[in-house]
């Protein structure tokens, strides 16, 4: 866990292939939902590339029942956003400014926990535990970095088995 971007980085991460998977992941009910953007927080993107995790985020917090899906996607959000240059802000923007909000559908010390990292000023970067690196390693494409998976159809094959 840490409070800035560099050590949460991982070198040569293919966040368009990332994304693929993401765009799968976020369609179950189950955590995956949440992770799919949330691996992806602490990453630099291209606007391009957060416009695509912004529409996806858009789609999908309102039918999210979970807090640990609503907390972790909004995260995903905020670190996007705060790390992000103007124009990748300008694509988060909306997707911000709901998740914001998003801890008031929350309770309890999961919404302490939760405001802390979507509207802290600290921002709390890194895979966290053992948890967040284990679906880390399995749904960022990284080529040439085998802790990783390699690519899309790798996550494919991976999901059919």
């Amino acid at each position: 866990m840490y409070t800035t971007r560099e050590p949460a980085l991982v070198a040569n991460v293919d966040i368009d292939e990332s994304l693929k998977i993401a765009k799968d992941e976020i369609q179950k009910k189950d955590i995956s939902q949440a992770l799919a953007i949330w691996v992806l927080r602490d990453q630099v993107v291209t606007p391009k590339q957060a416009q695509i995790i912004a529409d996806l985020y858009l789609t999908h917090i309102d039918s999210m029942k979970s807090g640990f899906n609503i907390w972790h996607s909004s995260w995903a959000i905020s670190n996007l956003y705060r790390l992000g240059d103007e124009a990748v802000k300008a694509e988060l923007e909306t997707a911000y400014q709901k998740a914001k909000k998003q801890t008031d559908r929350l309770k309890g010390g999961q919404k302490k926990i939760a405001n802390a990292h979507i509207n802290g000023e600290q921002i709390t970067t890194g895979f966290i535990h053992v948890g967040g690196r284990y679906y880390a390693r399995g749904h960022l494409v990284v080529p040439g970095n085998k802790k990783y998976i390699q690519s899309y159809e790798e996550y494919r094959k991976k999901q059919k088995k």
